[in-house]
């Protein structure tokens, strides 16, 4: 076990025994600060190691219109709690632009994000510059989401698995496909699709096809998902402008923040029980500390 995966558990106990849960909770969402200045923020993502703070801008993306590859994307750093750091730590170069960065996962040491026209890392440590990963046969690039052995990549009503050190290429369809996350061994999918937006569980081996919670139409439209050390979802239905909950049972889901402009893609600090939500078309990241209620 590296020192990753053991500052990963260690932050999992630490959340577990403080919040006291150990099997499903009912949780809340209290309202910390918002943090300002953002090109359309379309992703949260949380290094678990340190507990920085990255938040991919699209920049350039309208309500009406998306904007052509510009090379004005770029990628934020916040310290714990959502001071920024670095306003424009990753941005693109004369030789390697970025056009509209947005999804974002942590794989081996890299921050894997998607561009509007490929998948992309930087190192965490700092070093060395930003580089292209070959996904053969994607022409779309929104979320990204990794396990112990691939990064995996959704697109146009599909999900692209990427092996960085061997063959990648087309895991499996899903009509309306946006957000993707791993939780202990398994895989998970939310679609934005209207009247039809779910949450799904896929089969690792992307043999069998993916299997529906049941909940649409409970939303108009889900963008992010993240999953707590209990078994409860937390997603953002963008287009329901709300935050929920879906408990471990895959049924019981709550409110628990509306009134957001356009919620994207969110990310959850579980040492400092932090989560962050940006808001795509206002330019902000709201910050909420997650409360787990007493039963």
């Amino acid at each position: 076990m590296n020192m990753r995966e053991r500052l990963v558990q260690l932050s999992i106990v630490m959340f577990l025994s403080v919040c006291g849960c150990g099997g499903g909770r009912e949780w809340s969402l209290e309202p910390v600060r918002s943090v300002k200045g953002f090109k359309t923020p379309e992703c949260a993502e949380v290094n678990p190691v340190d507990g920085t703070v990255y938040v991919s801008n699209l920049f350039a993306l309208t309500r009406t219109t998306v904007g052509a590859l510009d090379s004005n994307g770029f990628i934020s750093a916040l310290e714990p709690g959502g001071k920024v750091r670095e306003y424009k730590l990753i941005q693109g170069t004369r030789d390697l632009p970025i056009h509209g960065a947005a999804g974002m996962c942590f794989f081996k040491g890299y921050l894997y994000f998607n561009d509007r026209n490929g998948l992309k890392r930087r190192r965490l440590d700092g070093t060395g510059t930003t580089e292209v990963v070959s996904v053969p046969g994607s022409k779309s690039f929104n979320d990204a989401g990794c396990d112990d052995k691939y990064v995996y990549v959704t697109g146009s009503d599909c999900i692209y698995r990427v092996d960085v050190d061997g063959k990648s290429g087309k895991f499996l369809d899903l009509k309306g496909v946006n957000g993707i996350k791993s939780w202990k061994g398994k895989l998970f999918a939310v679609t934005t699709a209207k009247d039809k937006s779910d949450l799904y569980e896929l089969d690792p081996d992307g043999k069998e096809p993916p299997k529906a919670f049941g909940l649409a139409p409970k939303f108009a439209g889900i963008d992010g998902i993240e999953v707590l050390p209990d078994g409860t979802f937390l997603i953002t239905d963008c287009h329901g402008h709300k935050v929920y909950s879906v408990a471990p049972d895959r049924k019981t889901v709550k409110l628990l923040a509306e009134g957001l402009e356009y919620p994207a893609d969110l990310g959850v600090d579980f040492t400092r029980r932090l989560v962050y939500v940006p808001q795509f078309f206002k330019g902000t990241v709201e910050i909420y500390r997650l409360k787990a209620l007493a039963k």
